[in-house]
């Protein structure tokens, strides 16, 4: 619910132009032009802000802000060189130093994801922080039990078709061709005791989920979870996105449960966080598949 406060407003009309959906509308009202919001589109209301982040007067309150104080815009201090050297520089890290990372670092790092951008304006991700090495541990062997009854289900016949129907034909030939040859190794080496390369011993576990009825829940998270990364990168902390780990939680109503995840929710994208146990020394060139204007 959006509130004017109509003795502050001057109903300029921006709020309105900026609203993704024009919920608020400026309009002439006997001889006085005024600005309200409309009634036959105010259920179409976002939540995004936008109105009062523009308000140039500062009379517009959303009523999901709780009375929040928004803090003015400030001038950045950061060049085009430095982040795209932020960006360039970042490395996905896989194998972590003995060492934990101290939780005033997590708390920071979960104030970058808390500020990103939403789809829908729906503040709707959740993010679960697991940083002890018994929770880990047990996380761990739950997501092996998974991939170890999938490596079985494989291999027979009728499975496979099951799980192709369900799945759909490109995730299968993502499974079948990308995912389970590598989990086969990493299942045999978890066997034989000569490491953990799903979790990787990271010291460190971020899981973002979101209800399955949002509209961008992929999406939020993923751009959360990108938010908390750049902020790792910034307190030396390395990160991985691991996205072995999210079908598994889903896959298994136990991995769920122990999560604590309600039922409605599922989760999205997940990243390991740790101390780099090797120094990277050179930067890897990256490209795009194409980059060009439509004349």
């Amino acid at each position: 619910m959006i509130y004017i406060n109509n003795d502050k407003c001057t109903a300029c009309g921006i709020c309105g132009i900026v609203c993704p959906r024009h919920v608020i509308e400026t309009v002439i009202q006997g001889n006085k032009k005024i600005t309200r919001v409309c009634d036959q589109r105010k259920d179409l209301c976002l939540d995004c802000g936008q109105c009062t982040a523009v308000c140039q007067s500062d009379s517009i309150e959303v009523e999901l802000f709780n009375g929040q104080d928004s803090r003015s815009v400030q001038p950045l201090n950061i060049s085009e060189t430095d982040l795209l050297m932020l960006m360039e520089q970042r490395r996905s890290i896989r194998r972590y130093k003995d060492k934990p990372v101290p939780r005033e670092l997590l708390n920071q790092i979960m104030e970058a994801c808390k500020r990103a951008p939403t789809g829908t304006a729906s503040h709707s991700t959740g993010v679960i922080v697991i940083d002890t090495e018994t929770r880990l541990n047990e996380l761990s062997e739950m997501i092996y039990d998974v991939y170890r009854d999938l490596e079985k289900a494989l291999k027979n016949p009728i499975a496979r078709f099951i799980i192709k129907r369900r799945v759909g034909k490109a995730a299968f030939s993502i499974l079948g061709n990308f995912v389970m040859p590598g989990m086969h190794w990493y299942l045999k080496w978890k066997d034989q005791g000569k490491g953990d390369e799903i979790l990787r011993d990271c010291k460190a576990l971020m899981l973002f989920h979101s209800p399955v009825l949002e509209p961008m829940a992929q999406t939020n998270c993923a751009l959360s979870a990108f938010h908390g990364i750049f902020m790792a990168e910034i307190l030396g902390i390395g990160t991985c996105f691991n996205d072995l780990i999210p079908p598994a939680c889903n896959r298994n109503k136990e991995i769920l449960h122990f999560l604590g995840v309600p039922e409605d929710r599922e989760v999205y994208s997940s990243l390991t966080l740790g101390y780099s146990k090797f120094k990277y020394r050179k930067i890897i060139p990256r490209k795009l598949a194409e980059a060009r204007y439509l004349d």
